[in-house]
């Protein structure tokens, strides 16, 4: 499989602490969402996999987080998916992988949309506001967001000067990956979501890029229809596995 997208998304949700470990890479950010807090599986290996699980669950076990595994259905990780699925690791969050190729030119003309290459105090301060971040998490998610290093598109919506729609792009190898597209709760529905991921695929296009991904619960399925109406097709699969 290739796992581009895979190395693409880790530096579009940056980490605060990464270990590389026998082809595993190891993302350690105090518990604040499983991308940031898990054994991304993504290179070959040659140590006895019981012997790598338990290094595993005493490195997460240091720094008392729950031990989580990104599993993607693919061949490559069968073999570790079934002995998961034996020890009891719980399956958790099965996102799709969905990607639009050949990007065409979108309508990109809206009243109250900003655009910048850097985010800002307050775009931060309204994404971790509208994900409902627990304020235990909200140091850590300013950090994460101002890891990432790779040229970026932050986008935000506004009415009456303040911000109802975050969301941003991050562009590498051809791609522009989409995060962070969240709507304040009183203006869902409203179609900002979709005038901000229009943005930022319009800003990408500009700047050469091609192709755009996206990651997105397989539960969420209004974000599902949004995505599939945009021209997003799934090209894969992962989920967690988490021990019990």
């Amino acid at each position: 499989m290739d796992f581009t997208i895979e190395e693409l998304s880790m530096d579009a949700w940056a980490s605060i602490k990464t270990c590389f470990y026998d082809g595993w890479v190891i993302r350690i950010s105090n518990g604040y969402t499983y991308r940031s807090n898990s054994v991304n599986l993504i290179y070959p290996s040659k140590i006895n996999l019981e012997e790598k699980i338990k290094y595993c669950d005493e490195l997460f076990t240091l720094h008392n987080l729950p031990v989580v595994y990104k599993v993607i259905d693919c061949e490559e990780h069968r073999i570790i998916e079934k002995r998961l699925e034996q020890l009891n690791y719980l399956k958790v969050f099965e996102t799709s992988i969905q990607v639009y190729e050949k990007l065409e030119n979108l309508e990109n003309d809206y009243d109250g949309i900003f655009v910048s290459d850097s985010f800002t105090d307050e775009w931060i301060e309204c994404v971790i506001e509208f994900n409902n971040v627990e304020e235990k998490y909200m140091s850590t998610s300013k950090t994460i967001h101002n890891n990432i290093v790779r040229e970026k598109i932050v986008v935000q919506k506004k009415i009456d000067d303040k911000i109802v729609g975050c969301g941003y792009g991050v562009i590498g190898s051809n791609y522009v990956g989409l995060f962070d597209i969240v709507i304040k709760k009183e203006f869902r529905g409203m179609g900002f979501g979709k005038e901000i991921v229009k943005t930022i695929l319009s800003k990408a296009l500009q700047r050469g890029v091609t192709n755009s991904y996206l990651q997105v619960v397989t539960t969420n399925s209004l974000a599902l229809h949004l995505y599939e109406k945009l021209g997003f097709k799934e090209k894969y699969r992962y989920w967690y596995r988490k021990n019990p």
